[in-house]
């Protein structure tokens, strides 16, 4: 078995199989949680690279979704943009509308104060412990929408207000999702890294060749930096999947018993 840290590493022949091994793993750990608990919380993360793992998941058998209480990472604030390319429409188009869970928590990416709508969605965060998060990593190294140099790794707040660094932006005009929105916002609104580890268990899902960069410069670090907020991951007990396309050298010839 592969490893990045203390992180357990996956690899899959591409992203459909990447999809469904995902969700197969993160459905099994909802119905363990729903077997302890009367109802669970669970984040949610948009984006290309999540949607195989999204369409996967919104056909997993055995979950009662109307004890699920959902929470997306982060979205864009912008008061500017159309509703339809916010992240938040994204999850509701792939995951939330499909199964109808009990309650479903958006960033407000429209909110007039956002600082303001930070409070309000870290007192939500906050209110009750977290039992999953889904999650991937862009190709600047951000968690969620943590970015090179505004991180803290042991930052006090759980939600803030952050600026989108240009590869990014980059990236995210390049979506599908966003792209035919012709440009991405300066500003998004995001957990924080102790927030998104509060969770008891974390699944990160980083499929596609344009994610391979990046996750070379992750695999060859040793220890943490905050100027690539992902490698939080050495420190941090999860399961990340990544996917023929994104695999880093490193981390090939070590799939075996993963890919049975």
């Amino acid at each position: 078995m592969n490893r990045y840290g203390k992180t357990r590493v996956i690899v899959c022949s591409d992203a459909n199989e990447l999809g469904r091994k995902a969700a197969g793993a993160v459905a099994d750990a909802m119905r363990i949680v729903l077997s302890q608990k009367a109802e669970i919380r669970v984040v949610f993360a948009a984006g290309e690279s999540q949607g195989t793992f999204l369409a996967a998941l919104s056909k997993a058998p055995g979950l009662d979704w109307k004890r699920i209480i959902c929470f997306n990472i982060d979205d864009f604030w912008d008061i500017r943009m159309p509703g339809k390319f916010t992240c938040g429409a994204q999850t509701t188009r792939e995951l939330y509308r499909l199964v109808k869970p009990q309650t479903v928590n958006l960033v407000r990416f429209n909110a007039p104060d956002p600082e303001a709508e930070c409070a309000r969605f870290e007192a939500l965060l906050r209110a009750q412990p977290l039992d999953i998060v889904c999650q991937g990593i862009g190709t600047s190294g951000h968690l969620a929408l943590n970015e090179p140099g505004q991180c803290q790794f042991n930052d006090e707040m759980w939600v803030r207000l952050v600026e989108l660094v240009p590869q990014s932006k980059k990236q995210l005009m390049a979506d599908p999702n966003f792209k035919e929105l012709g440009y991405i916002p300066e500003k998004g609104i995001t957990m924080t890294i102790p927030a998104i580890f509060s969770a008891a268990q974390v699944y990160t899902m980083v499929p596609l060749a344009l994610k391979k960069p990046i996750l070379t410069q992750l695999a060859a670090l040793t220890a943490p930096v905050e100027l690539l907020p992902a490698s939080i991951l050495l420190e941090k007990e999860g399961t990340l999947f990544v996917d023929e396309d994104s695999c880093p050298d490193l981390w090939r010839g070590c799939q075996s018993e993963d890919r049975k």
